[in-house]
């Protein structure tokens, strides 16, 4: 270092050439690296940080630097205290932890380890963030949740585990009764309160689609909706395929998937891609008639309960879908994938997978309904919602 402090100064006032032959001397002399050698040039006498963040110190004299910028607020000091006050809370989240602290003063700085802390601390604990709560207990709580003292939701993780996950590229091959099911909400532009849902319910392979509105998303109205989906489907189901969201993966839908024999998977968190489906459905089906207004009035509800299933009768027996399919390896590279165009009626007689009993009842239901009357009631029923909802918000106010 004394070497490199000698020839800094000559160093950085000789141009390029010079240089060079500088740091071949001192190469050799040192046996230092040339770039490493060159920067102790350029920095000797101060500290600099290189781009892979190691500080070099060009003065071997200079033992102390700086630290520009604003000190820290709330540091290592306070960790004890705040571990107090998060244990006498009960070890709850940051969020809820400041407005203890900040609800209960009185009965916070009573506690035996609080009470004598100094002024300064006691001000820091009542002005203190989430975030810095976050920041600051982060080790100790991931020590507590290693040592299970702690558990996060340890009931839904069973419940999580009795349910597999199935990605888009596990689906099986022959997808014949293979049920996606979703729920779609009218919660117009907040979701706070309470507001209709309408669960929809896809056979990938015949797109048969079944709606029911419910007054919310609670679990015992989704498990009475799918339990009268799956009665009044025409073909038996053999696997139904949802969401990781509450209303599905409870303890009443799993006992009634497993009574009805069916294996019951879930997407992967934040992959819409493993339902694509039933997705599609939602925006083709619901919000196409319904649109995306919040709907939370009782006769809001009443009509959507109408609405749903004459929506899905239709697009059931009337509306053609398209559809590709898997390219035979015959086909020609320009013919690799072939689509189809039926309506799910004449997908589920033309798949053979029928009883004669079901086929005979999907004949009776087509025969029965008329189109016009169906199309007629429906539109009557869309301008009936539109309406209470225009109703709901130019109502005179009560004096």
């Amino acid at each position: 270092m004394s070497v490199v402090m000698a020839n800094a100064r000559r160093y950085r006032a000789r141009r390029k050439k010079l240089k060079s032959a500088m740091l071949d001397e001192l190469t050799t002399v040192l046996q230092y690296n040339r770039r490493y050698l060159a920067l102790l040039l350029r920095a000797s006498g101060r500290s600099v940080f290189t781009h892979h963040r190691t500080r070099v110190v060009a003065d071997p004299r200079v033992s102390l630097v700086c630290r520009r910028g604003r000190k820290k607020t709330y540091t290592a000091d306070l960790l004890p205290h705040l571990k107090t006050a998060w244990r006498l809370a009960d070890g709850i989240s940051s969020v809820h932890l400041a407005a203890f602290i900040k609800a209960n003063r009185a009965v916070v700085f009573r506690h035996l380890e609080l009470k004598d802390i100094p002024p300064r601390m006691k001000r820091q604990l009542l002005a203190i963030s989430p975030a810095t709560i976050d920041r600051l207990l982060g080790p100790v709580r991931d020590r507590d949740i290693l040592k299970q003292r702690y558990q996060r939701k340890p009931h839904a993780a069973w419940l999580r585990k009795a349910v597999p996950v199935q990605s888009y590229h596990d689906k099986p091959l022959d997808r014949f009764g293979y049920v996606e099911v979703d729920t779609v909400q009218h919660s117009g532009n907040t979701g706070r309160g309470q507001f209709c849902v309408t669960v929809t319910a896809t056979e990938a392979d015949t797109g048969w689609t079944e709606l029911r509105a419910l007054p919310n998303r609670a679990q015992i109205w989704v498990s009475k909706a799918l339990n009268r989906i799956l009665a009044r489907l025409p073909f038996t189901p053999t696997e139904m395929h949802t969401d990781n969201g509450g209303e599905f993966i409870n303890r009443t839908l799993i006992g009634t998937a497993r009574r009805r024999k069916l294996k019951q998977t879930r997407s992967r968190a934040y992959h819409k891609n493993d339902a694509p489906y039933v997705e599609s459905k939602n925006g083709s089906l619901v919000r196409a008639y319904v649109g995306y207004r919040r709907y939370e009035t009782r006769p809001e509800y009443f009509i959507l309960r109408q609405l749903a299933p004459l929506i899905s009768l239709r697009h059931n027996l009337f509306m053609p879908t398209m559809k590709f399919q898997a390219p035979a390896a015959t086909d020609k590279p320009s013919a690799r994938r072939r689509r189809t165009i039926g309506t799910p009626y004449h997908r589920l007689l033309e798949s053979k997978r029928l009883s004669p009993r079901q086929c005979h009842r999907l004949r009776a239901l087509h025969r029965r309904i008329d189109y016009f009357k169906l199309t007629e009631r429906i539109a009557v029923l869309q301008r009936q919602l539109d309406r209470a909802y225009q109703t709901k918000y130019s109502a005179a106010p009560t004096p």
